[in-house]
């Protein structure tokens, strides 16, 4: 129990500075850089039984789960007609899926322009 309640507090947590992050991105700076991250794609965890876990996040905290975990469905900022979603997925602790990365979740951004992103970062490498 106390690893499920430490994985939710990382989530959170990781999910809240990603909105800090690109709150701090888009205020400062030159208007004319590309927008980076905006928004939270999903977040990615591995954990002993998968199944459990959305039972338990689906009884206890109100998650409409399914096999893949819940989806979170959000209206964006800048426009409130369009939509936007988060994926919440535990993983079974032996799941490949987030290799090469050893690390036990995967928090997945958002970006406006992937394409540029990438090229800008390959400058700044």
């Amino acid at each position: 129990m106390k690893k499920t309640l430490f994985i939710t507090l990382a989530l959170v947590t990781s999910f809240g500075l990603g909105f800090a992050f690109n709150h701090l991105i888009n205020k400062s700076g030159d208007n004319t850089k590309i927008k980076r991250v905006t928004s939270i794609g999903g977040i990615f965890f591995k954990c002993k039984d998968p199944k459990k876990m959305n039972e338990w996040y689906k009884t206890h905290l109100g998650l409409n789960t399914n096999p893949y975990g819940s989806v979170f469905e959000w209206r964006q900022a800048n426009d409130s007609s369009k939509k936007g979603f988060t994926q919440w997925s535990p993983f079974k602790e032996t799941t490949r899926y987030f290799e090469p990365s050893t690390k036990d979740f995967m928090v997945n951004y958002r970006v406006e322009n992937l394409k540029l992103l990438v090229e800008e970062l390959k400058k700044k490498a």
